[in-house]
């Protein structure tokens, strides 16, 4: 097993956005309308949390490839603003189990989570992700 996770980033504009609500059906005018999205706390559209959290599925893919069993439990920490670069990656634990995160470009945490990948131990219901 590897001891880190394969970075993947992505500059999440509005085109991205915009295609992630096409796939989804999910219009939410906090996501797509910019003149609403102005007249939040956020001042600008806020990505789809899905759109994010795809960029670790995305690491794990490219470390264990598509056929390798994983669990993963998430948090989302904080809204990806428009015009916002994000990366994916993650580092292994000792259990074997990897943690796992969507990082802005300040470094901060936008999604936090832990990856079970098949025969990395198993999860204790009380663990914290």
């Amino acid at each position: 097993m590897p001891e880190t996770l394969p970075e993947v980033g992505k500059m999440v504009d509005r085109a991205a956005i915009l295609a992630y609500a096409a796939i989804t059906d999910d219009f939410n005018p906090l996501h797509v309308d910019e003149a609403f999205a102005a007249t939040t706390p956020f001042g600008r559209p806020i990505a789809h949390g899905m759109l994010s959290l795809n960029l670790v599925w995305q690491s794990l893919r490219r470390a264990f490839g598509e056929a390798m069993p994983i669990s993963l439990e998430v948090r989302f920490v904080r809204p990806v603003l428009q015009d916002t670069q994000v990366t994916a990656g993650g580092r292994r634990r000792e259990d074997g189990a990897y943690d796992v995160w969507v990082r802005d470009a300040a470094g901060l945490d936008v999604i936090a989570g832990i990856a079970w990948p098949s025969g990395a131990g198993e999860r204790k219901p009380d663990q914290p992700a």
